[in-house]
């Protein structure tokens, strides 16, 4: 879903007695391509592990721009440069936004962006503490077709129809039985079984010569296939009873191993680093987090 553009983040002083240069953002806005490479949202600045946790992404942001704005100190206004921004979030951070949760961005900026000394935006949570003042409350536009939304894939749970081992049985022993009427037809001079009982009925029954051996009559073999056929569909019914047993207590330490990973921030696990949530192209970048 599109937002609106609004206010990201102004120049000067922040509210943690930092400070914003308006060169970097326009910098930001300037060199800012999705292509080359699309910050992403997330909240309060944590990148989860899991898809699934409370500190997934919530989005992307899709441009940036900067103008002048007005700050109002105490009743006096004061000229800073804004950073604006339009976000596509997903139906999470709507929800969040509807329940008035998590309703400000904080940018994060990285001052010498792969090396080619400019500052580029690497990504932007949402949050309700912002350390940059006069950003705006994250709202929806609603004024566009279309804009308002949006289609997700949801995954599915591996599930097997509920099928019993008789009415699987009795769907293979059909099928068996088609086959052997299909071949009765064919060799028994293209006439189905129940045709061939009534011409037999109506024929007069004629002598066995004992010097030659009775004609082999393939319809004779549909019993001992329909008997075997539902001996393997019994077989198959207890596999797949058994199978979906042990799906089942997958399912279960699956939904226990993402408990345990929920909500775990991610970590830089490499020697002498700790809780680093990216790879940094200048050591002074940390102080660019959380505006």
């Amino acid at each position: 879903m599109k937002t609106k553009e609004f206010l990201l983040a102004t120049s000067g002083a922040t509210v943690d007695g930092r400070t914003i240069d308006p060169k970097m953002l326009e910098e930001m806005a300037s060199s800012y391509d999705p292509k080359t490479y699309g910050a992403r949202l997330n909240i309060e600045h944590i990148r989860g592990i899991s898809g699934d946790g409370p500190f997934r992404a919530y989005g992307d942001v899709l441009s940036l721009s900067t103008r002048e704005v007005e700050v109002n100190f105490n009743g006096k206004a004061e000229k800073r440069t804004g950073l604006f921004g339009v976000l596509d979030v997903t139906p999470d951070a709507k929800k969040l936004n509807e329940a008035n949760q998590k309703m400000f961005p904080s940018i994060e900026i990285e001052p010498n962006f792969c090396g080619k000394n400019f500052a580029y935006l690497v990504g932007c949570a949402l949050t309700d503490s912002p350390a940059s003042i006069a950003t705006q409350r994250l709202q929806f536009n609603r004024s566009r077709p279309g804009n308002d939304t949006f289609a997700s894939a949801d995954a599915a749970l591996l599930e097997f129809p509920d099928e019993t081992t008789e009415e699987a049985g009795a769907g293979l022993m059909s099928s068996v039985g088609r086959f052997f009427d299909s071949l009765t037809a064919k060799f028994g001079g293209g006439t189905a079984p129940e045709q061939q009982q009534q011409q037999q009925q109506q024929q007069q029954p004629t002598p066995a010569n004992p010097a030659q051996p009775a004609a082999f009559n393939v319809a004779d073999l549909k019993p001992l296939f329909t008997e075997l056929a539902k001996g393997i569909s019994t077989d198959i019914g207890a596999l797949r009873t058994e199978f979906r047993t042990e799906m089942d207590t997958f399912g279960v330490d699956l939904a226990k191993l993402k408990e345990e990973f929920e909500g775990t921030p991610a970590r830089d696990l490499r020697p002498g680093r700790f809780n680093v949530q990216r790879t940094r192209s200048d050591g002074n970048a940390d102080q660019y987090d959380g505006f």
